[in-house]
């Protein structure tokens, strides 16, 4: 910078804030930040996408001696932050793998001189040996950007970031701080133990967005043709439209184009000049809308974005809010607009479970993408569901989203399902699956199988149910808290962490709404063999007879503690409906009953068979 030391030293935050950087009061937590690295503390700083991050580590590196160290993880983006320090006249450079070696070897002899305020390198050229050449050099602060890549539980983890620990013994009394936009509670606890902080200062910020709109709906028809329709009502303005994979943005992007609007696609796939100049077109035009994988986004910092969407949707909450973060940036209103399918949270389960992360990661990876899709396809206000994920208590809804806009009476009060779920995995013992779960609620065990957990009580309760919409009641508990998934990846089993929600539930002082209807109540369970080909030649009176003799089953099932199909099977269930025996002779004629059952049931089912006549 052109200023003396004696100037730099007689300044305050605010008044670099005021001169350098043109604004006239910090924001927010950024003041308390600043404050806490300026008096040397460690600090760790989860600040909102446009929330002035960067100003946390930058102020102070050009206020304290020495020269700012800045680890980020991307070279676009490193190369955006610097030349816009540059615009401002601060001393700002690089070490990265695009540059010349006498590029390289000049920013280092300018640091070594104390003629730069802050250098910025990536975690992989630490690892080289450069941390070694660093470490001779007066260092003024450690800021470690986009920190949530440190941790095994954020949403971007990158093992280059786990070994940057070691910059504290490198640089011993040096303040460092952590920060990204991201990270729940037990990725913060993970980035404060793998980056070793000493006594932090935490500040975590709001992770409300008021300018920001959401919505989200399933995938129906043509996906490319629903993306148009979205871009259309933003027409002339700047957009970024996120996909899967490389062809579907490509796809997406010539859709558009065939549309009349002005569109690009961006991935790892495309020659670095392409995606530079792509890049550079999308920042400096108005009206461009980028058709792109996550490879885009750290290293955009386009305050006019207006609308994100969400063609496919992310891996994880942590990925939605920070991508949806980069509209809206300027404060002004914006939108997030998601797409999602069943076939979307079977891809990103697949690629959990087949990847090489260690059990307990793909126990909680697994359990982050049921949470996202239970998120999406939910009722609740959504920017309140994603301020309580991140752990912030006491939230309103906002209003705005398409779920606070529902007319009144859209969506479905599942509470009672709800009890039942919750009442079943307590039951249970909080030792099975969701799968064993919904067969003890719909009371389909098959002979021999779980014969201890249907004489329990909660055994068939949920029979009207269909197991598709037992799902939606499962993946709508796990995302509110109310269950929660522990065990083995591949294995988990469903528990209840907190007991004082559960008996809220009970006494109907919470309750739970889901989009859609779930019940699908079923007149027939798939069968196999002669029970299907029996159940399938029934009249629709004879069906009618039918359910009422499965009904006086389970109750009779559950009166002497035994499961259902102890009493008699289905197919001698439908038997019995066709046959109408009037008596204990009579019935001790259909297949499967013997002399003790016939005496045993026989007036019970002469008297259902009279009441259905």
């Amino acid at each position: 910078m052109s200023v003396t030391n004696s100037e730099i030293a007689s300044e305050t935050p605010l008044s670099l804030l005021k001169r350098v950087y043109g604004y006239d009061a910090f924001r927010g937590l950024q003041a308390d930040v600043i404050a806490d690295v300026m008096a040397g503390r460690d600090t760790l700083a989860v600040l909102p996408t446009g929330g002035g991050k960067s100003l946390c580590y930058q102020i102070p590196a050009i206020l304290r001696d020495g020269v700012g160290l800045v680890v980020s993880p991307l070279i676009a983006l490193m190369a955006d932050q610097v030349d816009a320090l540059k615009a401002l006249g601060v001393r700002a450079e690089r070490l990265d793998s695009s540059m010349a070696p006498e590029d390289k070897q000049a920013a280092l002899e300018a640091a070594r001189r104390g003629e730069m305020d802050m250098l910025y390198v990536s975690p992989e050229a630490l690892g080289t040996g450069l941390a070694g050449v660093l470490a001779r050099l007066g260092v003024s602060v450690i800021a470690i950007d986009e920190a949530h890549c440190v941790s095994q539980w954020g949403h971007d983890f990158r093992p280059d970031y786990r070994a940057l620990s070691r910059l504290k013994q490198l640089f011993p009394g040096v303040p460092r701080i952590a920060v990204t936009a991201t990270a729940d509670e037990r990725t913060r606890d993970d980035i404060l133990h793998e980056l070793d902080l000493t006594s932090p200062q935490v500040h975590v910020a709001s992770f409300d967005r008021p300018n920001l709109t959401l919505g989200a709906e399933p995938k129906a028809g043509k996906r490319a043709d629903r993306v148009a329709s979205l871009v259309k009502a933003h027409s002339g303005e700047s957009g970024i439209v996120y996909a899967a994979t490389r062809d579907a943005t490509e796809t997406l992007a010539e859709s558009l184009e065939r549309a009349g609007l002005s569109a690009l696609a961006y991935h790892a796939g495309l020659d670095p000049e392409v995606r530079a100049e792509r890049q550079r077109r999308f920042l400096l035009e108005d009206g461009i809308v980028m058709c792109a994988t996550v490879a885009f986004g750290m290293g955009v910092d386009k305050p006019d974005v207006r609308f994100v969407i969400h063609a496919d949707p992310p891996k994880t909450l942590e990925a939605y809010w920070q991508e949806v973060g980069r509209a809206g940036r300027d404060g002004k209103p914006a939108e997030a607009f998601a797409l999602f399918g069943p076939a979307d949270m079977r891809r990103s389960i697949s690629w959990t479970v087949e990847s090489d992360a260690a059990e307990e990661v793909k126990r909680v990876q697994l359990t982050k993408t049921r949470q996202l899709f239970a998120f999406l396809n939910g009722t609740e206000c959504r920017r309140g569901a994603v301020r309580r994920y991140f752990g912030e208590a006491n939230v309103a809804p906002c209003g705005e989203c398409d779920n606070c806009q529902r007319e009144p009476g859209d969506g479905f009060d599942a509470t009672r399902f709800a009890q039942m779920a919750v009442s079943a995995v307590i039951r249970c013992g909080q030792r099975i699956g969701r799968g064993r779960l919904i067969i003890h609620l719909t009371g389909s065990a098959r002979d021999g199988f779980d014969e201890d957990l249907a004489q329990l009580s909660t055994y068939g309760i949920g029979m009207d149910l269909s197991k598709q919409g037992w799902n939606a009641v499962f993946d709508e508990l796990l995302f509110s808290g109310l269950l929660a998934e522990t065990g083995d990846a591949m294995r988990p089993v469903l528990a209840v962490p907190d007991q004082e929600a559960a008996r809220a539930l009970f006494k109907g002082n919470r309750e739970v709404w889901l989009r859609t209807d779930p019940s699908q109540r079923k007149t027939a369970r798939k069968r196999s063999g002669l029970a299907a080909a029996v159940v399938h030649d029934l009249s629709a009176r004879d069906q009618s007879l039918f359910e009422a003799l499965r009904h006086w089953r389970l109750e009779t099932a559950k009166a002497k503690g035994v499961p259902p199909y102890v009493i008699f099977h289905d197919r001698t269930l439908a038997a019995i409906a066709a046959e109408r025996p009037a008596s204990g002779d009579e019935l001790r004629n259909i297949s499967g009953v013997g002399e003790k059952k016939a005496g045993r049931y026989a007036d019970d089912i002469a008297r259902i068979v009279a009441e259905a006549a």
